[in-house]
């Protein structure tokens, strides 16, 4: 395979994990000094795979670059040469354990990730597009926090009133959803003299991206979205119970990285920033309507708890 290190040769491939969205696989290949190396693959087809691949090699290594000890070494993404509608992601293979991680050690991951991370340029965002399951998440650059999560989700729900249609009451919450619940708890971040600084977000470090490593106490994080955020964001997927997560995790994080000011806020912050994978869940499974009506209620409830007024 050309993507693979120079010299290398293929001597053995089979499946390697599960997944609804792409095509997994090991790889062991020799190089030319007969030492073997282990190599994950992953490959979808169409553009819509073509950019999960070149997002999962983009956020890996803006991840890789900060915390190597927790992220498999991306090696390539490309196209097949044979198969020009079939893109593939690849990266070195970690033998991981199918488990749940820890409190302690989910926290310590992703608080080591917040804490080494830092934009030298404040704006917040990707350069490229990103994906959680097989749904696209659309990232722009902007020197607001506010202004990057709301394109982002924005751009969520017009990709699920494709796919469901529209629903009037749940186009009236989503109007207030973004012209009063975000700015009421996401704006005072950033004024009034308070301000977040950037750090590098997984945004997607539910319990399946997220392993104990086999003959280690560490754990071994991957299928990232990787986007410039806030970093109480990374703590969305504790609060939905599909996750497994819960509060545990988010406490323990907390011994690590502080509640960001207003600290009276952060819950509700938690709630909102949850409404994405709520949202998330809704495309990727819109066979099933339950999750669409899970997104509406979480949405209603944070509607109804606002003042409606922002200054």
């Amino acid at each position: 395979m050309h993507a693979l290190p120079t010299s290398s040769t293929t001597h053995f491939v089979a499946p390697s994990g599960e997944s609804l969205w792409v095509q997994t696989v090991k790889i062991e290949a020799r190089d030319g000094e007969n030492e073997t190396g282990a190599f994950f693959k992953k490959s979808a087809p169409g553009d819509a795979g073509y950019g999960m691949m070149k997002g999962a090699f983009e956020a890996e290594n803006a991840l890789y670059d900060f915390v190597p000890e927790y992220v498999p070494r991306p090696v390539s993404y490309g196209t097949y040469m044979a198969q020009p509608d079939l893109h593939f992601y690849i990266c070195d293979f970690v033998d991981m354990i199918d488990e749940v991680p820890s409190p302690a050690a989910w926290a310590e991951a992703a608080a080591t990730l917040h804490k080494r991370s830092r934009w030298p340029t404040g704006q917040f965002g990707f350069h490229c597009p990103g994906y959680v399951a097989n749904v696209l998440i659309d990232n722009i650059w902007d020197s607001t926090w506010e202004a990057v999560w709301t394109h982002q989700v924005r751009s969520l729900l017009r990709h699920d009133e494709a796919i469901h249609g529209v629903d009037e009451k749940y186009s009236e919450l989503q109007a207030t959803f973004f012209d009063v619940v975000i700015p009421t708890y996401l704006r005072p971040l950033e004024s009034n003299g308070r301000s977040i600084t950037p750090c590098l977000v997984h945004s997607n470090l539910w319990p399946s991206n997220i392993k104990p490593r086999v003959g280690s106490n560490t754990v071994c994080m991957f299928d990232s979205c990787a986007c410039w955020g806030h970093h109480e964001a990374e703590l969305a997927v504790c609060r939905n119970p599909r996750y497994r997560l819960g509060k545990p995790y988010i406490e323990e994080y907390l011994k690590h990285m502080p509640i960001s000011e207003p600290v009276e806020d952060f819950d509700t912050r938690n709630a909102i920033y949850a409404m994405k994978y709520h949202i998330v869940l809704s495309i990727a499974h819109h066979q099933d309507p339950e999750y669409r009506q899970i997104a509406i209620r979480e949405m209603k409830q944070l509607v109804e708890q606002v003042p409606y007024s922002v200054s």
